[in-house]
């Protein structure tokens, strides 16, 4: 398939990104201690519809720019290249994961936890940047709308299934402490592979 290297690169990038520590993971890490697991599937629930949201807009609209305007295009994919190697960097220099002691113990109500998720990652300016850097670094404009698609589903579908982990897993005290202990070296492990990215794209497109 012509198209299967880039779908497996943006999904690569996506995972990595899932599994380094960030305000999504933070909140949804939160509500499993604090709350109950229920409101942390919720929580992830909305993160995963605003990342579908954020790739739908990101994907279609860097495909249009690239079709449209070739050489914004081409300054959109150096700006993508130059972010990712600059998350890798901060990845290398995380000290891993730790959680605030101070937790209230206090019970969602309704879809509290849902609408919480959401909104914590639709105002999120770096949920923005990043996926209008990965789009743009990744795709042609030869890609069909079918491929974006796939790839928009895709990312939401990991999404949820990924914070769903969390939610289930680490509202277990002894999960949650296994993790905080090699979380440190998960995202240097993921910063050198998105450096490693970054640089190859940086090759690719010279």
């Amino acid at each position: 398939m012509e198209f299967l290297p880039i779908i497996l690169a943006i999904l690569m990038v996506d995972l990595l990104a899932l599994v380094s520590p960030g305000p999504n993971f933070v909140l949804v890490v939160s509500s499993a201690v604090s709350k109950s697991r229920r409101d942390a599937l919720l929580t992830g629930c909305g993160i995963a519809t605003g990342s579908f949201m954020w790739a739908s807009a990101a994907a279609l609209g860097a495909a249009s720019i690239l079709d449209a305007l070739p050489r914004v295009g081409l300054a959109l994919k150096i700006a993508g290249i130059v972010y990712l190697m600059y998350l890798g960097v901060r990845l290398l220099r995380s000290q891993g994961f730790t959680l605030s002691p101070d937790h209230s113990n206090q019970k969602g109500h309704g879809l509290d936890g849902f609408w919480q998720g959401f909104f914590v990652n639709m105002t999120n300016p770096k949920s923005a940047a990043y996926y209008a850097s990965v789009f743009a670094a990744f795709l042609t404009q030869e890609m069909p709308v079918w491929v974006l698609w796939v790839l928009i589903l895709t990312i939401s579908a990991m999404s949820l299934i990924w914070h769903a982990f969390l939610a289930i897993g680490l509202s277990t005290a002894a999960v949650r402490a296994r993790y905080i202990k090699v979380s440190k070296h998960v995202d240097r492990l993921c910063g050198g592979v998105l450096i490693c990215l970054g640089l190859r794209l940086a090759w690719d497109s010279r």
